[in-house]
């Protein structure tokens, strides 16, 4: 389960609200409140009150207004948008309730962060209770529209909202050239080059060296021929050479040959005269 982690902030009285008549509106809205609550709902929610303030002003300890709150809290809630409860549920509301006026320390955050992870009724009472504190103020301030612009209020309300113009940069106009110009052979192809009054005349070719600079060469006007191979000569020792080494294997092909042919003879009569015998 994802928590939401933007609480959006209520609406307050933008200017000084009177805590008596802050006090008989949260009476009028929650009947069944009991009065040390109504009263610390009335200087916290609607005349913005710090909890330091309004602990002065009632004279209750830090508990004890923090356990007023929490009970006005629930009841606010209750009277709009009804939800089950359960057991752990009740003191994650305390800690929710602490936590709206920035009174939640340690290790009070890290618990309320672990019940709001498995607990899908906490997640939605913080997000009623959120329209509950909207809607009380809202009907104050309705009622009692001179607390709106008398003034800066203990606690500021939602910042507004101001359309800051976009600014408009100039961009130079490119520079056109009108003068005479040039194509010179490039590295990605043909490179049209101006033409100034003191420019020497190429031709020269452009080539990216390997640190991107730019070397020219001289492109030569006509290329010199290439020299013609050396033609080698017979040498009268290689052909005796070769003559005695041909003289030698055909010699040797004769006498293999001859071989053979006595060979073959001396088979055939030993033949015929095998077979005689037998006969």
């Amino acid at each position: 389960m994802e928590q939401a982690t933007l609480r959006p902030v209520p609406l307050r009285p933008s200017g000084p609200v009177d805590p008596a008549q802050a006090l008989a509106h949260v009476a009028a809205s929650l009947p069944q409140l009991d009065a040390t609550a109504a009263e610390a709902l009335a200087l916290v929610e609607i005349a913005g009150r710090t909890r330091s303030a309004a602990g002065e002003e009632t004279g209750l300890s830090w508990d004890q207004l923090g356990d007023a709150l929490y009970r006005a809290r629930k009841a606010l809630r209750r009277s709009m948008f009804p939800l089950s409860a359960s057991g752990w549920c009740e003191r994650a509301e305390r800690l929710l309730s602490d936590r709206i006026d920035g009174e939640l320390h340690p290790p009070g955050p890290a618990r309320l962060d672990v019940h709001l992870r498995n607990c899908e009724r906490c997640v939605e009472h913080e997000r009623r209770l959120g329209q509950a504190r909207e809607r009380l103020v809202a009907a104050f301030v309705e009622a009692h529209p001179e607390s709106v612009g008398a003034g800066p209020a203990e606690r500021t309300g939602p910042a507004e909202l101001r359309v800051i113009e976009a600014a408009v940069v100039e961009q130079p106009e490119p520079e056109v050239w009108t003068g005479p110009a040039r194509v010179v052979p490039g590295f990605g192809g043909p490179v049209v080059q101006r033409v100034e009054a003191d420019s020497p005349e190429p031709p020269f070719a452009s080539f990216a060296g390997p640190g991107g600079q730019v070397a020219y060469m001289p492109i030569e006007p006509r290329v010199a021929p290439a020299e013609p191979e050396a033609v080698l000569e017979d040498d009268p020792a290689d052909e005796d050479k070769a003559r005695f080494a041909t003289g030698v294997v055909w010699k040797g092909l004769i006498a293999a040959s001859a071989a053979l042919a006595v060979f073959a003879v001396v088979l055939t009569i030993l033949a015929i005269v095998g077979v005689g015998h037998i006969f």
